[in-house]
């Protein structure tokens, strides 16, 4: 009786466990578009660059010009404007430095989400010249 309970717990805490993890993969893009805007998230310690056409916020204590992070996640918006209070959000871009990807080898990741090539994109080779290959998690069009 005690084994069956046990099994029973086991059960029922593994699908609250379940059903919360899947609430936080289908409440992610719902909690980054409501971070709201650029300028929010400028007040909140967040930098804002203008990269290729479009406004990238990084967290607090994070940067892609000097490399110093390994793999970081920004919120891009559809705008020129660092301060803009309305701007579209147009998802999340996950960058990895290009030293820890190409460790990967044969095995870098792919990255499903960036149509045509779906694959990530070396930014060394852009006009940003930083050492980084992103995966946008919406169209970008390269």
């Amino acid at each position: 009786m005690v084994r069956k309970n046990l099994m029973l717990a086991f059960v029922v805490f593994g699908g609250i466990a379940l059903v919360a993890a899947m609430g936080s993969v289908v409440a992610g893009p719902a909690a980054a578009k409501s971070t709201g805007s650029p300028q929010h998230l400028v007040a909140t310690g967040w930098s804002c660059p203008i990269l290729l056409g479009l406004v990238h916020c990084l967290p607090p204590g994070t940067s892609v010009k000097n490399g110093g992070s390994p793999s970081l996640t920004a919120l891009v918006f559809d705008t020129t404007d660092s301060n803009s209070s309305d701007a579209p959000f147009l998802g999340t871009e996950h960058v990895i430095r290009a030293d820890v990807f190409e460790k990967g080898g044969a095995s870098q990741p792919p990255c499903p989400q960036d149509p045509p090539t779906f694959e990530y994109r070396d930014l060394r080779t852009t006009d940003l010249g930083i050492p980084y290959y992103a995966c946008h998690h919406y169209d970008s069009g390269f």
